[in-house]
């Protein structure tokens, strides 16, 4: 028997770390193995990605050269004034040494073009100091600087020329020299801006027909006045109003304002006194309010702007609440006038007769904001906050002429329902549905509001109808005139009676049918007549044609024939009355183609 042999304890104790040991170094180059490629890939992230914008907005001389051509670039694209003044200073300092450079300038050359058209801009805008402020930003390196120079001076000079052409157009207005004033405009004309050739122009037009007119109007007003009499006073006062305040006419248009104004209140005192009132408050009511200089002056003009007011808030018969507002102020315009003046008691009246319109306008008004919510309910409403009005109340009228209006809207609620009905059933388009139609309107009774409107749809459909029961007629007619019966075409259109929708229509058919029979009964008797005339009897010709009476289709060709046979004849009748006397002078010795003369032996024609 063989034994197995067994390994000592010993030994078992030294083999047990060999084996950890072993299992140690294939992690450890796991490890090193991807740390290895962690640190690849962190590497090559590194270096392929993408570096970070620089800000712009921070942009200085220690900023990379990199930088500073992106931000110009960058800004650059904006377009605007500023924006190509902060490119064109990034990009005009770079070395010609510098890899860039080539790059850079075209780019300056490029952002100084468009500088310099931004600041041609600015001088067709009239902004000379700005477009010069713009041109200087571009640098001597730019290849437009020469060009830029040439632009400034230009600029100056058409500048300091323009403005000695507009202060001389100036100076020609205010002396009232027109020629002067437009040759100097057409000088300006000459400039090349648009500034001075549209702007300056063009205001400098209109001052002078400002100018004119204003003057115009002036001397007008002038010469009206001078007659004297009031009516033409007030045509004065009411055109030199009209003077633009900005032309150099107004000052003196002004001094004429006041003149006139104070002859106007001293007649308006005297219409008072002859306790004509409303002849003064008519009189005052045509003066500035801010021309009365004295108490009693000032006092009659707040009487009479309160009572023009009040005239304003009478001249419509809705109630609203501006007319509220408005105879609120007249009633304190009328409370500013003190007891001292010679006003202070028709005043007063004025002051409780508004108070009491006020105090109705706000009934009315309170009744029209019911009525407009635009039911039967809120209108009857309406109605009966209206009717508090008593008889003697100054709004009565309005009152009675509003309750009037929302009645008629009452009986439009009511009775729009038979209109729609009756549209509904017309739309079927027969004789059924058009007079049911036509008996649904007819139940909007005489004096009610929609009366006119069922009157004119009832009309509309009865129309309808005749021209449904009548066109049978006219098509039957049409149908037996294309087969040749004219005479029983023109009967059965005749059954269309006058004053039916189709009338007009059958009588102009019937009209073109009579004609046609008519040609064919005359025609033979017309080319009867030609014949006798082409074979020379003309007499007979006229006697057949006249058989063609008056009215029937042939008879203007008829006269139009027996006027030319009738000339026929006429020369016929003339050359046998020459030949008659031809053949007498003859027989008694004259002999017309020589001339001689038998008796006496002469000759006529030697």
């Amino acid at each position: 028997m063989t034994s197995t042999p067994t390994t000592s304890q010993p030994d078992a104790e030294i083999l047990k770390p060999r084996r950890q040991a072993g299992w140690l170094w294939p992690l450890l180059w796991l490890g090193l193995l991807v740390s290895s490629s962690a640190l690849g890939i962190w590497a090559l992230a590194w270096m392929t990605r993408i570096p970070p914008l620089p800000n712009c907005e921070q942009i200085s001389s220690f900023s990379t050269d990199g930088e500073r051509f992106y931000c110009a670039k960058t800004k650059a694209e904006a377009g605007t004034e500023q924006a190509l003044i902060d490119a064109i200073a990034l990009a005009a300092d770079w070395p010609e040494t510098h890899p860039a450079y080539k790059e850079s300038q075209s780019l300056l050359n490029r952002w100084s073009e468009a500088l310099l058209d931004k600041a041609q801009g600015r001088i067709q805008q009239g902004d000379l100091p700005k477009a010069v402020a713009l041109a200087e930003h571009i640098p001597e390196k730019s290849e437009v600087y020469p060009t830029v120079q040439d632009a400034i001076a230009t600029w100056q000079g058409e500048w300091k020329q323009g403005e000695a052409i507009a202060q001389t157009a100036e100076k020609a207005i205010e002396k009232q020299d027109w020629p002067a004033a437009l040759k100097a405009l057409q000088d300006l004309k000459l400039l090349n801006s648009d500034y001075w050739l549209a702007k300056r122009h063009q205001a400098l037009i209109e001052e002078v027909q400002r100018e004119k007119n204003s003057r115009s109007q002036l001397e007008e007003a002038r010469a009206i006045a001078g007659t004297g009499n009031f009516e033409s006073i007030i045509e004065a006062l009411g055109l030199v109003q009209k003077i633009d305040i900005r032309s150099k006419a107004w000052p003196e248009a002004k001094e004429s304002i006041e003149a006139w104004s104070d002859a106007v209140l001293q007649y308006s005192f005297r219409k008072w006194e002859q306790e004509d009132i409303d002849g003064a408050i008519a009189a005052i009511q045509k003066v500035p309010v801010d021309v009365a200089k004295s108490p009693e002056a000032q006092d009659l003009v707040n009487f009479a702007y309160a009572k023009q007011i009040v005239n304003q808030v009478d001249h419509h018969w809705l109630p609203s609440y501006g007319k509220i507002l408005n105879l609120g102020e007249a009633i304190r315009a009328v409370q500013q006038i003190p007891k001292t003046s010679p006003f202070y008691a028709e005043a007063q009246a004025s002051r409780q007769e508004w108070t009491q319109k006020l105090e109705d306008l706000r009934q009315l008004y309170f009744a029209d904001m019911m009525a407009q919510l635009g039911h039967k309910p809120t209108y009857r409403l309406a109605i009966e906050q209206a009717k508090l009005v008593a008889p003697a109340r100054p709004q009565r009228l309005q009152a009675q002429t509003l309750i009037s209006h929302w009645s008629k809207e009452i009986e439009r609620i009511e009775d729009r329902p038979y209109l729609v009905r009756a549209e509904q059933l017309a739309a079927a388009e027969n004789l059924k549905g058009f007079q049911a139609a036509i008996d649904e309107a007819r139940q909007v009774a005489l004096g009610r509001a929609l009366r006119i409107e069922a009157q004119t749809k009832i009309a509309e459909w009865s129309k309808r109808i005749q021209i449904i029961e009548d066109q049978p007629i006219i098509d039957r007619a049409i149908a037996l005139a294309d087969k040749g019966k004219l005479r029983d075409a023109v009967n059965e259109v005749d059954q269309v009676e006058e004053g039916r929708a189709l009338h007009a229509q059958a009588r102009e058919l019937a009209s073109g049918w009579i004609n046609q029979i008519q040609i064919a009964e005359d025609r033979p008797i017309l080319v009867r007549a030609e014949n006798l005339a082409a074979r020379g009897r003309l007499s007979d010709a006229i006697a057949v044609a006249a058989q063609i009476g008056y009215g029937r289709a042939l008879y203007s060709e008829a006269r139009r024939s027996i006027n030319i046979w009738d000339a026929e004849l006429a020369a016929i009748w003339a050359a046998e009355a020459e030949a008659y006397a031809d053949e007498y002078y003859e027989d008694d010795g004259y002999y017309e183609d020589d001339g001689y003369y038998e008796d006496d032996g002469y000759y006529d024609d030697y």
